[in-house]
Parts: C-alpha cells; structure tokens; sequence
C-alpha cells in the first residue's frame, strides 16, 4: 500500500486550495469526520470563531466540508493540547520520522508535492492539513514532534501546522528556518527539527520563547531537551516511552531505529493498544526518509517494521538537472 500523491501548480493559493480539496475530496471528508470526533471524545475547546485563510478555505469548499472545522483541524495540536506521538531521527544528510498518530488518519494520508513561483515542496499531510513532514527544493527538510507543557494553550498564536508551511515555502537554509520560528508567536509546544546536507537544528517552540539545539544532534521525541522557558514539561514525566524512543534513535542505524520495537507496542515503530480507548489509540500511521543532498523522499504507508519504504517522485530544479549531466 502507498499513499496517495497529489500534484499542484495552480498560481493561485486558492486555486491550488480549490483543485486539492476537489480531487482529494474523501480524504478531505475523512478527516473531518474522524477529527470531530475526536474533538468531541475529548472535550475539546473548538473555538466558535477561527480567521479565515484562503487556501483551506477553499480546500473546504472544494470538497464540500465545513471550513470552519477545517480551520480548527489545522490547528489540532493548539485545540488538542499534545500528544505522545513521533520519533526522529537526522544522521549523513538523511532526516528520517516515524510519524505516530490515530489509525483511522491512515486513510486521510496524502503526499502533496506544490510547484510554486520559487521552486517546490513535499509534504507528508493529514488531506485538509496545510502541511506536517517535509521537504523542499533547497534540500531543506522538516520533521515535528509535539510537546506539551504546562503553559499550553489558546489558539492566539500560529498553528504549528501553518508554521510547518510557511518554513517548506519560504526558507532555504537553517537559518532561515530558525529565524521564522522564534518570532512566531505559539501557543502550544512543539519540537521542530530542520535540516539541510550540512546543519541541524531542534527548535523547541513554547509559549515562553524557543530553545534552539544546533550541532550533532539529530534526534527528538516528545520531551524537551532543554528546560521550556515557560511552563514544566508534561511529557517528560508522562509519556510512556519518550525517553526510551530517544535513546533507541540516538544509538542505532536509521532503519533500525526506526524499526525499533522496545516498549512495544509504544515504541519508535507503533502498534495499536487494543486496551487503549478509541481516542486515545495510536499507531506509526507512516515513516518518512529524506535525503536532503540528493532531495529524495521515501514514505512506508505504516509501521516501517511490516511496510516497505517507496521513492516519490519528485520535481527536478535546472540545478538538479545540470548535476545529473555533470555526473553523465
């Protein structure tokens, strides 16, 4: 099984909106369905209001869903307050997840490859979600890790996931990439890590300000590894399994850390808990592998343990194209 892969070049945000949202329209309404009930199952605080923005807005209207909801399942992290979810991993100029989210969501999970004005970007996504792993023309890619600390909450400041955009649209270095998240204003934690063939860097963001963790580093869970500059870190003392999943990422080869089932079945490769309720239910709903030199993207679609990893295909800048006919 692969995801789906959908391809746009619209000029427009809201024609490229529009076009996504037609084409991936059951996708589209699957995650609408599956979040509201999820935000229901938790009680959520869905505000009444949320701005408008044009691209998911016309994504909504596009495959006839609320946009009003779509608006708020783009900022799920915000409104959903974390998650003991996902494990990363940065080694040689491969920056590779395990992406750990409800199995339901399988079914909403889609590549969309964007070829705008600049150039173009990958992204691994929730269908309606603007983006979450990532990869651009600049070899700049992005992972996420969600944290969680007592200082959370609000949907005042940016969405994480509007963040993970605008870093695979606007930013070609590290950073670049920095300086848009620490002046982001945030209202829930999250560890974002960015990488090109030679740097790295974990930006843990935080309602208080950010952490910024340069050098070889390379690996994240669901902790902070450094002190959040507001709040106490929730995860570190309630997550199962996230000091483990560091360690495991830290010392082994990237495929078999990724495969790793220590703490199953919370480890870096997750399975469902059949004891967990519906809505606390978790699985590696995929695992991505980058390699930010060659700008390669490899997706397993689930647990990477059973399911293979398979290239996507991706756009060629004239730059790729001249380093193809120089290596002839």
């Amino acid at each position: 099984m692969t995801f789906p892969v959908h391809r746009s070049d619209e000029a427009t945000a809201q024609a490229r909106g529009a076009a996504f949202g037609r084409a991936m329209a059951p996708q589209v309404q699957h995650t609408a369905a599956v979040y509201r009930r999820m935000f229901a199952e938790r009680h959520a605080n869905v505000p009444p209001e949320l701005p408008p923005h044009p691209e998911i807005d016309a994504i909504a209207q596009g495959a006839d869903v609320d946009p009003h909801l779509l608006r708020a399942i783009n900022a799920r992290t915000e409104i959903l307050n974390g998650a003991d979810e996902c494990s990363v991993q940065g080694a040689g100029g491969l920056l590779a997840q395990n992406w750990d989210w409800h199995p339901d969501l399988s079914a909403s999970t889609v590549v969309w490859i964007v070829e705008h004005r600049d150039g173009w970007f990958a992204t691994l996504t929730e269908a309606g979600i603007l983006a979450k792993i990532g990869l651009n023309q600049a070899g700049l890619g992005v992972c996420l890790n969600i944290l969680r600390t007592t200082a959370d909450g609000g949907t005042d400041g940016t969405p994480i996931h509007l963040l993970l955009r605008q870093l695979l649209e606007q930013t070609t270095t590290v950073d670049e990439a920095i300086q848009l998240l620490t002046n982001a204003k945030v209202t829930a934690s999250s560890a974002v890590t960015v990488a090109t063939p030679g740097d790295v860097a974990h930006v843990e963001l935080n309602p208080g300000g950010a952490n910024v963790i340069r050098g070889a580093v390379g690996a994240h869970t669901n902790h902070f590894l450094e002190p959040p500059k507001a709040g106490t870190d929730v995860m570190a003392t309630e997550s199962p399994t996230t000091h483990q999943r560091l360690e495991s990422v830290r010392q082994q080869p990237l495929l078999d850390a990724l495969r790793d089932h220590d703490g199953y079945p919370k480890g870096v490769c997750r399975h469902v808990d059949e004891d967990d309720p519906w809505v606390e239910q978790t699985v590696t709903v995929a695992s991505v592998v980058m390699n930010l030199e060659a700008k390669r993207l490899h997706v397993a679609a689930g647990p990477p343990c059973s399911h293979e990893h398979h290239e996507v295909t991706l756009p060629r800048t004239s730059s790729d194209r001249l380093a193809s006919t120089a290596a002839r």
